[in-house]
């Protein structure tokens, strides 16, 4: 099994920030930049780079700063954990506090992008109620922080696709100028990216049949600081001399 994280940067400046264990993704020229990550998806996907027997994922060059996880503890984590469809990372507190619904932390953040979105779903013909959509934590999963084998990019871009098409061609006038408007009170940026990415996680909802595998970065960290705390006891221990093992 191949693990290919690719890491997407669009700025020179921003190279500084890639992770050596993943593969820089250069996309300082991009025709949809509205579209953040989906274009990079679209485009891989459809020209074949998603290969069957590798695990394949394109993160933003924010991974590190959002997660706090060296990318060398993904690609282990995922050859750990061979078999699954997918996995993904979490960002760490991400928010205040935990949800279990994306789309209603989404209406919190992009009021009206709830109906929006249910309105969307229902032009494409996905029977499924966002208000009530209610997933286990480990299942929810608020940026494009993932890798999928090939069994899983094809389901996962054929669910998509239909959502990309109808924003592009058959939203009405009313609906065609909410979605390209302002959607955050502190990110520019349109509707279209935080629809875009809550597709991942309603689509493990509605495809239990799904296996997927995730990275809890918190827990990480939480791990990581308790392993320093333990090695920097050590030393002081040594220091005064209470080391047990040395007095051994």
């Amino acid at each position: 099994m191949a693990i290919r994280i690719h890491q997407i940067y669009y700025a020179d400046a921003q190279r500084r920030d890639l992770d050596p264990a993943f593969i820089p993704y250069d996309n300082r020229v991009n025709p949809q930049p509205e579209w953040r990550e989906y274009h990079v998806f679209r485009t891989e996907w459809l020209a074949g780079r998603c290969l069957s027997g590798d695990v394949t994922g394109f993160v933003s060059w924010k991974f590190g700063l959002k997660t706090r996880v060296p990318g060398r503890v993904v690609t282990t984590f995922i050859a750990r954990h061979p078999g699954s469809d997918v996995y993904f990372v979490n960002p760490s507190r991400i928010e205040p506090r935990p949800f279990t619904s994306i789309w209603r932390q989404a209406e919190e953040h992009h009021p009206g992008i709830l109906g929006l979105s249910q309105r969307i779903f229902d032009a494409v013909g996905v029977d499924v109620d966002l208000a009530g959509l209610e997933q286990p934590r480990e299942q929810v999963l608020f940026c494009n922080y993932w890798a999928g084998s090939r069994r899983f990019w094809d389901a996962y871009m054929g669910f998509c696709e239909p959502v990309y098409h109808h924003i592009l061609t058959g939203l009405d006038a009313a609906d065609r100028r909410l979605i390209w408007s302002r959607a955050d009170r502190e990110i520019d940026s349109p509707y279209v990216p935080f629809i875009m990415e809550r597709l991942f996680s309603t689509f493990l909802a509605l495809r239990p049949d799904m296996r997927f595998v995730s990275l809890n970065a918190e827990a990480h960290a939480v791990r990581g600081w308790r392993r320093r705390l333990g090695q920097w006891r050590t030393a002081v221990e040594r220091m005064m001399g209470t080391d047990p093992r040395e007095a051994a």
